[in-house]
């Protein structure tokens, strides 16, 4: 009986120390598991937060090209404009040569330029001779623009 004791108990000493080890291996199993959780959550967060910032990236895309098109647009509008105004421009131009003459402030035309020159050598001298008193050619010799307001 005292044989069969003692190989119970070495029996019961194995399959204690067999607990143990599956204990200990069931411990690690368990904190390798807890482990690969917490690195699942991780990478399901950074997942998401990719996600996001894809879809974040493709609505500015798309936001980007709505952009372009709207400038393509305008652009189109700006320079269909300009050619309207260039036009209008280029028609003005064209009726003011061909009326100069019939305009009151520059009714001769040899003499509205003579006065233009006058007034550059008026001016030439002042800046050259400042001492010099050019108000008695001034009087003389008014502007362009002077000789208009005193006829009105």
């Amino acid at each position: 009986m005292e044989a069969d004791l003692r190989e119970s108990d070495s029996n019961l000493l194995n399959m204690t120390k067999q607990l143990d080890n599956a204990n200990a291996a069931q411990k690690v199993a368990a904190e390798a598991l807890e482990t690969a959780n917490a690195e699942k959550r991780r990478l399901q967060e950074e997942a998401k937060s990719r996600d996001e910032e894809i879809s974040s990236l493709r609505r500015e895309l798309a936001n980007a090209a709505e952009g372009r098109k709207v400038a393509e647009e305008g652009k189109e509008e700006v320079e269909a404009r300009w050619k309207e105004v260039e036009a209008k421009l280029v028609n003005a131009e064209a009726d003011f040569v061909a009326n100069f003459h019939n305009t009151e402030a520059y009714s001769n035309f040899s003499d509205y330029f003579a006065r233009v020159g006058q007034q550059e050598v008026l001016t030439a001298l002042r800046t050259d001779h400042p001492d010099f008193d050019v108000k008695n050619l001034e009087t003389r010799f008014p502007p362009p623009d002077a000789e208009g307001e005193e006829d009105d």
